[in-house]
C-alpha cells in the first residue's frame, strides 16, 4: 500500500473548499444539521454529578487523617441508614432514572448513527438532502446503531463490573476513613485496570469504526459487519504502522483545531459554543476532519470517491440489497 496520512491533508482541504465554497446558506445549514446530529452521541453532556460539599461547621478533622474525619464517617453512616430504611423506594427511583437515561442515550445513538452515514454520503457525492438521506440511511443506520449499542453496552458492563469489584474491595478502608489503605489501593488498581483493559480497546474500536468502517458502509452499500470484514482485509494488513501514524497526526491536528475553536469562541463572543449554530459556523473544520480519513483510505488504495457514481447510489434507483 502506498501513501501516508500526511498526503491526505491537502486533498481533504481541497474537498472542503469544493463542497462549501462559494458559500450557499441553505447548503451550510442543511449539512450543519447533519453534522450536529452525527455528533450528538459524542458531546460533552454526559451527565456529571456534583459531589456536595461536606459541612465543616463545629467539627474539627481528625488529626490522624488530614482532611477526613468523624464528620465524613457520620455522613457515610447516615447515608447507609437512609438507604436501608427506604431501600425499595431508592431501588425503584434508581431504576427509573437509569432506564430514562438509557432510553434517551439509545435514542440519540440511533439517530446519530443514521447521521454519520448521511455526512459521509454528502462528502463523497456532494449532495445534501436531509429528508431523502434520512430515509435512505434507515437500514444501514440501524445496522450501525445495533453495533454501536452492543459495543458500548458490552464495554460499559465489563468496566462497571470491574469498578464495582474495586468499590467492594475498598469499602472497608473507605468506611474506616482511610483512602490510602491497602484495600483502597487494590480498589484503585482495579479501576485503573478496567480503563486499561476495557476502556482503551473500546476507544480504539470506536475510532476505527468512525474513521474507516462507516465510510466503507456508505461507498459499498453494506452492513456494519461486512464493512468490518472489508476493513480487516483491505486496510489493516501491512498497515498497522500507517494507522498509528494516522492517529498521531489526527491527534496533532485535533490539538490545533481545538486551539482554533477556542480562539474563534472568544472572537465570536461564544457564538461557536451555541449548539447547532456553532456547528454551522465551524462547518469547514468538521468537513475537513471527516474528509481526512476518507482521503487516507484513498491514499492506501481503497476507493472512496467512485466515478462515475454507482447506479445503486442514485436516489431513484436505490434500494437496500437483499
Amino acid at each position: 500500500m502506498a501513501g501516508s496520512a500526511a498526503d491526505a491533508i491537502s486533498p481533504a482541504i481541497e474537498r472542503s473548499k469544493q463542497l462549501l465554497f462559494p458559500f450557499k446558506a441553505e447548503k451550510w445549514f442543511a449539512l450543519g444539521f447533519t453534522v450536529f446530529m452525527a455528533q450528538c452521541s459524542e458531546g460533552g453532556g454526559g451527565g456529571s454529578f456534583n459531589i456536595p460539599n461536606i459541612p465543616s461547621g463545629g467539627s474539627r478533622p481528625s488529626p490522624g487523617v488530614p482532611g477526613f474525619g468523624p464528620e465524613l464517617q457520620r455522613q457515610i453512616d447516615s447515608a447507609v441508614r437512609a438507604l436501608h430504611d427506604d431501600l425499595p423506594f431508592w431501588i425503584g427511583f434508581g431504576l427509573g432514572i437509569a432506564l430514562g437515561l438509557y432510553g434517551l442515550w439509545a435514542f440519540i445513538l440511533w439517530f446519530s448513527s443514521r447521521a454519520k452515514l448521511m455526512f459521509v454520503e454528502s462528502l463523497v457525492w456532494d449532495r445534501v438532502d436531509v429528508s431523502a438521506q434520512w430515509t435512505r440511511a434507515g437500514e444501514l443506520g440501524f445496522s450501525l446503531f445495533k453495533f454501536r449499542l452492543a459495543l458500548a453496552l458490552g464495554g460499559s458492563l465489563l468496566m462497571l463490573a470491574t469498578i464495582g469489584a474495586g468499590v467492594v474491595v475498598a469499602l472497608p478502608d473507605f468506611s474506616g476513613g482511610s483512602f490510602l489503605g491497602p484495600k483502597a489501593v487494590i480498589g484503585y488498581s482495579l479501576f485503573g485496570g478496567a480503563l486499561l483493559l476495557f476502556g482503551f480497546p473500546l476507544g480504539i474500536a470506536l475510532a476505527l469504526l468512525d474513521d474507516f468502517v462507516v465510510p466503507l458502509m456508505v461507498v459499498r452499500n453494506v452492513r456494519v459487519l461486512e464493512a468490518w470484514r472489508a476493513f480487516r482485509a483491505e486496510v489493516l494488513p501491512g498497515n498497522i504502522g500507517g494507522l498509528i501514524l494516522f492517529y498521531v497526526l489526527r491527534f496533532v491536528l485535533g490539538m490545533a483545531i481545538a486551539i482554533a475553536v477556542a480562539m474563534l469562541t472568544c472572537l465570536t463572543c461564544c457564538v461557536t459554543a451555541i449548539p447547532y449554530i456553532g456547528t454551522v459556523v465551524l462547518l469547514p473544520i468538521w468537513v475537513f476532519s471527516r474528509s481526512f480519513s476518507l482521503f487516507y483510505l484513498e491514499q492506501i488504495g481503497v476507493r472512496v470517491f467512485p466515478a462515475p457514481e454507482p447506479s445503486w447510489a442514485q436516489y431513484e434507483q436505490w434500494r437496500f440489497p437483499t
